[in-house]
Protein backbone atom coordinates (compact mmCIF):
# COMPACT_ATOMS: atom_id res chain seq x y z
CA UNK A 1 0.00 0.00 0.00
CA UNK A 2 1.11 3.70 -0.99
CA UNK A 3 1.27 5.96 1.76
CA UNK A 4 1.56 9.63 1.61
CA UNK A 5 2.71 12.02 4.37
CA UNK A 6 1.50 15.38 4.82
CA UNK A 7 3.43 17.14 7.14
CA UNK A 8 5.13 20.61 7.19
CA UNK A 9 7.75 19.62 10.14
CA UNK A 10 8.41 16.32 8.82
CA UNK A 11 7.77 15.24 12.44
CA UNK A 12 5.54 12.70 10.94
CA UNK A 13 7.65 10.42 8.39
CA UNK A 14 10.56 10.00 10.89
CA UNK A 15 8.00 8.39 13.49
CA UNK A 16 7.00 5.61 10.69
CA UNK A 17 10.31 3.98 10.92
CA UNK A 18 8.75 0.18 10.82
CA UNK A 19 6.72 0.74 7.83
CA UNK A 20 8.13 -1.25 5.72
CA UNK A 21 6.29 0.33 2.40
CA UNK A 22 6.58 3.48 -0.38
CA UNK A 23 6.33 6.54 1.46
CA UNK A 24 5.86 9.69 -0.82
CA UNK A 25 6.29 12.52 2.03
CA UNK A 26 4.63 16.21 0.93
CA UNK A 27 5.57 19.48 2.41
CA UNK A 28 2.09 21.24 0.82
CA UNK A 29 -0.97 21.64 0.73
CA UNK A 30 -0.85 22.25 -2.79
CA UNK A 31 2.28 19.53 -3.36
CA UNK A 32 0.11 17.04 -1.84
CA UNK A 33 -3.26 17.30 -3.70
CA UNK A 34 -0.89 16.99 -7.20
CA UNK A 35 0.76 14.05 -5.68
CA UNK A 36 -2.35 12.93 -4.63
CA UNK A 37 -3.88 12.76 -8.35
CA UNK A 38 -0.90 10.99 -9.36
CA UNK A 39 0.07 8.51 -6.80
CA UNK A 40 -3.65 7.29 -5.64
CA UNK A 41 -2.02 6.12 -2.31
CA UNK A 42 -3.87 4.00 0.21
CA UNK A 43 -3.33 5.93 3.07
CA UNK A 44 -2.35 9.53 4.08
CA UNK A 45 -1.26 10.78 7.11
CA UNK A 46 -2.31 14.50 7.33
CA UNK A 47 -0.70 16.55 9.79
CA UNK A 48 -3.73 18.99 11.17
CA UNK A 49 -0.97 21.57 11.45
CA UNK A 50 -0.50 21.86 7.67
CA UNK A 51 -4.12 23.45 7.36
CA UNK A 52 -5.36 23.91 10.93
CA UNK A 53 -8.71 24.76 11.37
CA UNK A 54 -9.89 24.40 8.03
CA UNK A 55 -8.37 20.66 7.88
CA UNK A 56 -12.04 19.21 7.11
CA UNK A 57 -12.53 20.97 4.10
CA UNK A 58 -9.29 19.61 3.23
CA UNK A 59 -10.30 15.84 3.75
CA UNK A 60 -12.76 16.51 1.44
CA UNK A 61 -10.52 17.91 -1.16
CA UNK A 62 -7.46 15.46 -0.96
CA UNK A 63 -10.74 12.88 -1.05
CA UNK A 64 -12.39 14.08 -4.48
CA UNK A 65 -8.61 13.46 -5.44
CA UNK A 66 -8.36 9.98 -4.09
CA UNK A 67 -11.56 8.39 -3.77
CA UNK A 68 -10.07 5.46 -2.71
CA UNK A 69 -7.88 6.89 0.15
CA UNK A 70 -8.10 6.55 4.01
CA UNK A 71 -7.20 9.67 5.72
CA UNK A 72 -5.54 9.80 9.34
CA UNK A 73 -5.27 13.08 10.87
CA UNK A 74 -2.05 13.41 12.95
CA UNK A 75 -1.61 16.08 15.65
CA UNK A 76 0.35 17.04 19.11
CA UNK A 77 -3.27 17.45 20.36
CA UNK A 78 -6.72 17.98 19.82
CA UNK A 79 -9.78 19.07 20.56
CA UNK A 80 -12.43 16.36 20.60
CA UNK A 81 -14.32 18.98 18.38
CA UNK A 82 -11.86 19.38 15.85
CA UNK A 83 -11.13 15.71 15.72
CA UNK A 84 -14.98 15.14 14.93
CA UNK A 85 -15.15 17.47 12.43
CA UNK A 86 -12.39 15.64 10.38
CA UNK A 87 -14.05 12.78 10.79
CA UNK A 88 -17.37 13.84 9.85
CA UNK A 89 -15.77 15.10 6.48
CA UNK A 90 -14.47 11.99 5.87
CA UNK A 91 -11.04 10.83 7.97
CA UNK A 92 -10.75 7.44 9.45
CA UNK A 93 -8.45 8.10 11.82
CA UNK A 94 -6.81 10.33 14.31
CA UNK A 95 -3.60 9.77 16.20
CA UNK A 96 -1.54 11.64 18.47
CA UNK A 97 1.74 12.43 17.09
CA UNK A 98 3.42 11.39 20.54
CA UNK A 99 2.01 8.09 20.20
CA UNK A 100 2.08 7.38 16.59
CA UNK A 101 5.73 5.55 16.60
CA UNK A 102 4.43 3.24 19.71
CA UNK A 103 1.15 2.69 16.93
CA UNK A 104 2.70 2.96 13.86
CA UNK A 105 2.41 -1.13 12.72
CA UNK A 106 -1.32 -1.61 14.05
CA UNK A 107 -2.44 1.57 12.67
CA UNK A 108 -1.58 0.56 8.51
CA UNK A 109 -2.91 -2.85 9.62
CA UNK A 110 -6.31 -1.71 10.42
CA UNK A 111 -6.37 0.96 7.80
CA UNK A 112 -5.67 -1.95 5.49
CA UNK A 113 -7.94 -3.73 6.80
CA UNK A 114 -10.80 -1.36 6.32
CA UNK A 115 -11.15 -0.35 10.01
CA UNK A 116 -11.14 3.05 11.44
CA UNK A 117 -8.31 4.09 13.75
CA UNK A 118 -10.60 5.89 16.71
CA UNK A 119 -11.25 5.46 20.10
CA UNK A 120 -14.37 4.24 21.37
CA UNK A 121 -14.93 6.65 23.03
CA UNK A 122 -14.83 9.13 20.12
CA UNK A 123 -16.82 6.47 18.24
CA UNK A 124 -19.85 7.18 20.90
CA UNK A 125 -19.20 10.72 20.32
CA UNK A 126 -19.81 10.47 16.55
CA UNK A 127 -22.61 8.49 16.65
CA UNK A 128 -24.15 11.01 19.17
CA UNK A 129 -23.36 13.92 16.59
CA UNK A 130 -24.43 11.86 13.39
CA UNK A 131 -27.67 11.03 15.27
CA UNK A 132 -27.97 15.01 16.60
CA UNK A 133 -27.49 15.73 12.11
CA UNK A 134 -30.13 13.55 11.27
CA UNK A 135 -33.25 14.57 13.79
Amino acid sequence: MKIQVIDNSGLIATCLTEVDTELVCSTDEVQALNTMEQCQPGLVFLNYAVRGEKTPEYIRVLLNAAPTASVVVIAEQLAEENVLQCLISGAKGFQVLELLPQYQLRLVQAIGNGEAWVSRIMVAKLLDRLRQLNL
